[in-house]
C-alpha cells in the first residue's frame, strides 16, 4: 500500500509540472508585484535604417520646374523613368502573399546604384535621409528645387519555426520590431518557445547570432529588438512539441504509462482486499 501511495504522489508531481509549463509562454512576464502606477522608462532613439547591398531603392523626384515651365513639360520625368521593375512579394505565409511590381534601383555588391543622368552613386551605408539629401544636391544642376522621396522596397524579414504562418514579411516603412514580425507571421502557438528566439543577421561580411527572451520586458532594451532588413527569426518548438515528433514519447510512452497505471490499480485493489 505504501508503494502504491508513493507512486500516486510521483504521478501527481508530474501532472503539476505539466500544468505549470504554459506559464513559460507568456509575453513580457515578470515575477515582481504589480504596480498600478504607470511606469515610464527613458529609451534610446531608434536608429534609422541604412542602405545595404542587394537593397532595392525606389526613388521619386518632383520639382517646381514643372510648374514654372509653361510648355507643360516635366523636367523631372527622366529621373522617375529609370530603374528596373521588381516583383516585391511576401511569402504565402506571413503577410498573406501580397505581390506588387515596383520600379527601383538594385544596390550592387559594392554599394552603388546607376542613377539616370547622374551616373553611379555610392549609397551603401547611407540612411534614406542622407540619400535624399545627396540626390537633391546632385539634381539641382538639372532641375529647380528638387524634392526627393526614397524607400527600400524589399525591406523584408524572414520568420521560420514555430509560428502560425512562417515566411517572409515586407515592411513598407523600414521599421519592424521582433514583436511586429512575429505578429505578422500569425503569432506563436503555445508550442513555441518565447524565451529563446533566435535572430540571425548578416552585415558587412559578418553573421551575428542573438537570442531574445520575449518572456521578459527587458527585451525592449535589446539592440536586436528592432530588426534590420534581411534578418532571419527562428522560433524553437517547446519541449512538448519536440515530444510529439519523438516516436518513443508519441507511441511507446502512452502504452507504457497505460500498462503501468493498470498494474498499479490492480496492485492497489489486491492490497485493499487483504
Amino acid at each position: 500500500m505504501r508503494k502504491f501511495i508513493y507512486s500516486l504522489s510521483i504521478g501527481s508531481l508530474l501532472m503539476a509540472g505539466a500544468c505549470s509549463a504554459p506559464q513559460k509562454t507568456i509575453y513580457f512576464a515578470d515575477n515582481s508585484a504589480q504596480n498600478p502606477a504607470v511606469q515610464v522608462e527613458n529609451i534610446e532613439r531608434r536608429k534609422e535604417a541604412t542602405i545595404l547591398p542587394e537593397d532595392i531603392i525606389a526613388v521619386k523626384v518632383s520639382t517646381i520646374s514643372s510648374i514654372l515651365d509653361k510648355s507643360g513639360g516635366n523636367p523631372a520625368a527622366i529621373f522617375n523613368e529609370g530603374g528596373t521593375a521588381f516583383s516585391i512579394a511576401s511569402s504565402g505565409g506571413a503577410g498573406g502573399g501580397n505581390s506588387a511590381s515596383n520600379m527601383g534601383y538594385l544596390v550592387d555588391a559594392n554599394g552603388f546604384i546607376d542613377y539616370p543622368v547622374v551616373g553611379k552613386l555610392k549609397v551603401s551605408g547611407l540612411t534614406l535621409r542622407q540619400l535624399k539629401e545627396l540626390l537633391s544636391d546632385k539634381l539641382t544642376a538639372y532641375v529647380k528645387s528638387p524634392v526627393v522621396e526614397a524607400n527600400i522596397i524589399n525591406y523584408r524579414i524572414t520568420v521560420l519555426g514555430e509560428v502560425n504562418r512562417p515566411g517572409t514579411v515586407i515592411s513598407p516603412n523600414q521599421k519592424m520590431s521582433i514583436v511586429d514580425a512575429i505578429a505578422a507571421a500569425g503569432d506563436m502557438p503555445i508550442t513555441g518557445r518565447k524565451d529563446n528566439v533566435l535572430i540571425v543577421r548578416e552585415t558587412e561580411g559578418k553573421r551575428e547570432f542573438a537570442r531574445l527572451n520575449l518572456n521578459s520586458k527587458n527585451v525592449f532594451n535589446s539592440p536586436y529588438f528592432y530588426l534590420k532588413q534581411n534578418d532571419l527569426i527562428y522560433v524553437e518548438p517547446a519541449r512538448i512539441r519536440r515530444q510529439e515528433s519523438n516516436d518513443f514519447m508519441r507511441v511507446y510512452l502512452p502504452i507504457f504509462t497505460t500498462l503501468l497505471s493498470t498494474a498499479l490499480a490492480i496492485y492497489g485493489v489486491v492490497q485493499i482486499s487483504k
